[in-house]
């Protein structure tokens, strides 16, 4: 029951949506390989540095994922990813009773550590990883044995390696674990053996040759060496140290299994060197990058747990085999209660009790649209974040200017997309240097680099929720941006992020005509404004002031229309008049100018005139409840 309540939540925690976005370039990528039947050593999807050396040595992670979207789309990578994912903390589970751990305690120590990783389990190699570590400390004891089992640790490595290249972790838990041992021998030589600590030196020396058994050879020592200074020079999340406001869960359950092993010190129940080495390292690795905070709180589990049954059984001996069923029973609807009853909140909340399609919510799917339908996408800035979902989508067709994948792509690159100030000049040498034409910017809320866009040089042509598409003001698509072109720019503030500048007057190199500015920037008013304040008023009466002809038909027919409707409700009757005939003298159909001028002429105590034009209306709205309407209006007004 318990291990069915853990299977159970795990499973819920991973069968989710998929936002995990690193996985589009992992398909890519591995349909690349299906494609050609090679492992291609070099940057293909980006035109900025194209001959880059990429030595990730994930390869069939990638066919893996390529081969389960082929058979079943993203809701095929999701169940993979999780039952890998089930299979791990099956494994330790097992693991830990061989040990010696409790049913009960073995199920809430990997409940725990499921939680605390629940960000982690998502669509990308780690979580192969995840399951190579439960293998390796599956295998330690065997070399403390000198079992021939042991000598499995070198293919296993070497499978894990051409997975994930987390796969250095294997030969460092048995390095650190040889360490732990040989600690042991100094301080009591009758704990260990000779032979035990070279069995653990040769089979970490071993397995770390067997990180070189990839189609990149030595180069995933290149590859994991970029890693670890990269925050420093280009932040990155999953590369921050760890943090307290941002990893209280995890950090909970550190502290909370640190205490749980001090109460069994005090109980004369210590933990070995071999066992507690392993979970320092993790420690320490997960504390300089939080990318490892879940392998940490997994070998904690593994290494924890059965001390903590240990020291439960200093306790009265009689509790457990008088309860130990209905503990275990307990335990077993508890993590099942966990798992479902989320589940149940999302179908209160009208979703879907088990959505495992990919999550569209925060993909820049217009911006695409616009950027696609006008040619935009051929030496296109994208931000980091959206490069690897513009991999999948565009290649081989369009290549992108940056993606997640960060050694792809050199040093002095990163230094330069991680910097936090940039004059506008600066930005546009350097787009300039790249041959950038366009630019697709996602989350331009928080995007710092939204306000490095020169509106004498890029226009801004695409403005929806959290997109913007800038492009460079060139011949070839002068006709785009006379069209599209939006009144703005933008500053940016860490405290307060972006604000949109409209700009009052067209740059010098704009095609658009200062009334169509004018009215474009009325729009851009009523939308920062939420309908409400006198900018826009202001900016649509300039527009219409202009001389005649200077703005489209369809434009002066719309802002003839509101603006009357606007004076009309504010008993400007006699203006609201003239701009409804404005509108008019354009589209003479218009039912609701029509309808608004019939109003008006009302309002000016001009009966026979209202009523001929609700006869009017009622002509061209025959057999409509406003026809209807209309024409009864009208009667009323000759009678």
């Amino acid at each position: 029951m318990a291990l069915l309540g853990l299977m159970l939540l795990v499973a819920s925690l991973c069968l989710a949506p998929l936002q995990e976005t690193d996985l589009f370039f992992r398909l890519a990528n591995g349909q690349e390989i299906l494609r050609t039947g090679r492992v291609s050593g070099r940057n293909l999807f980006s035109f900025t540095f194209p001959e880059q050396p990429y030595l990730d040595s994930a390869w069939l992670f990638d066919v893996g994922s390529a081969g389960l979207y082929r058979l079943g789309g993203f809701p095929a990578v999701v169940v993979g990813k999780t039952a890998i994912v089930v299979v791990t903390f099956v494994a330790a589970y097992l693991l830990l009773r061989r040990r010696g751990a409790g049913r009960v305690g073995t199920a809430l120590v990997l409940a725990a550590a499921a939680l605390c990783m629940r960000e982690r389990l998502v669509e990308r190699p780690h979580v192969v990883s995840l399951l190579g570590e439960v293998v390796v400390l599956a295998l330690l004891p065997a070399l403390q044995d000198g079992r021939r089992r042991a000598w499995l640790l070198v293919p296993v490595v070497a499978l894990w390696a051409n997975l994930h290249a987390g796969a250095f972790v294997g030969p460092l838990l048995v390095a650190l674990a040889g360490l732990g041992v040989l600690l042991e021998g100094i301080i009591t030589p009758l704990l260990a053996s000779r032979r035990a600590v070279f069995n653990y030196l040769l089979a970490a020396v071993l397995c770390a040759a067997a990180l070189m058994a990839t189609p990149v050879g030595p180069g995933i020592f290149r590859y994991l060496s970029f890693h670890i200074d990269i925050f420093a020079i280009h932040p990155v999340d999953e590369f921050r140290p760890l943090a307290w406001h941002s990893d209280a869960p995890l950090m909970i359950y550190a502290c909370a299994l640190a205490l749980s092993l001090g109460l069994g010190a005090a109980l004369r129940v210590r933990p070995r060197a071999c066992d507690i080495l392993p979970v320092l390292g993790l420690a320490l690795l997960a504390g300089r990058h939080v990318r490892f905070g879940a392998d940490f709180a997994l070998v904690a589990a593994i290494l924890a747990t059965p001390l903590l049954t240990a020291a439960g059984v200093r306790w009265p001996a009689r509790i457990a085999p008088a309860y130990g069923a209905q503990f275990e029973r307990a335990t077993g609807a508890l993590l099942a209660l966990l798992a479902f009853v989320p589940r149940v909140a999302d179908v209160e909340r009208h979703k879907r009790f088990l959505d495992i399609e990919l999550d569209r919510a925060n993909l820049p799917l217009a911006a695409l649209d616009f950027v696609d339908q006008h040619g935009l996408r051929e030496r296109m800035y994208n931000d980091f974040e959206t490069g690897a979902f513009l991999i999948w989508q565009g290649y081989p067709r369009h290549r992108v200017f940056v993606d997640p994948r960060l050694p792809a792509y050199p040093r002095e690159f990163h230094q330069l997309l991680g910097r936090s100030e940039m004059t506008r000049e600066e930005w546009t040498r350097s787009m300039d240097h790249f041959g950038v034409t366009s630019a697709l910017l996602d989350y331009a809320g928080v995007n710092r680099r939204v306000a490095w866009w020169d509106p004498a040089e890029w226009a801004l042509v695409f403005r929806a929720q959290d997109t913007r598409v800038f492009v460079r003001r060139l011949p070839a698509v002068r006709d785009l941006i006379a069209r599209y072109e939006i009144p703005a720019s933008f500053a940016f503030t860490a405290e307060e992020g972006s604000a949109t500048l409209p700009l009052t007057m067209p740059p010098a190199g704009s095609p658009v005509p200062l009334c169509e500015w004018q009215l474009r920037l009325g729009d851009l008013y009523f939308d920062l404004d939420h309908g409400q304040g006198q900018r826009a008023l202001d900016a649509y009466r300039a527009a219409l002031a202009s001389p005649p002809g200077c703005l489209a038909p369809e434009h002066e027919v719309a802002a003839c229309a509101w603006l009357g409707a606007i004076d009309r409700a504010a008993g400007r009757t006699a203006q609201a008049l003239a701009l409804f005939d404005r509108s008019l003298a354009i589209a003479p159909d218009d039912t609701a100018v029509l309808t608004n001028r019939a109003l008006a002429l009302e309002a000016l105590a001009r009966p026979a005139e209202a009523a001929q034009v609700w006869s009017r209306i009622s002509a061209l709205a025959a057999g409509s409840p406003l026809g209807d309407r209309a024409r009864d209006r009208a009667r009323s007004l000759t009678r």
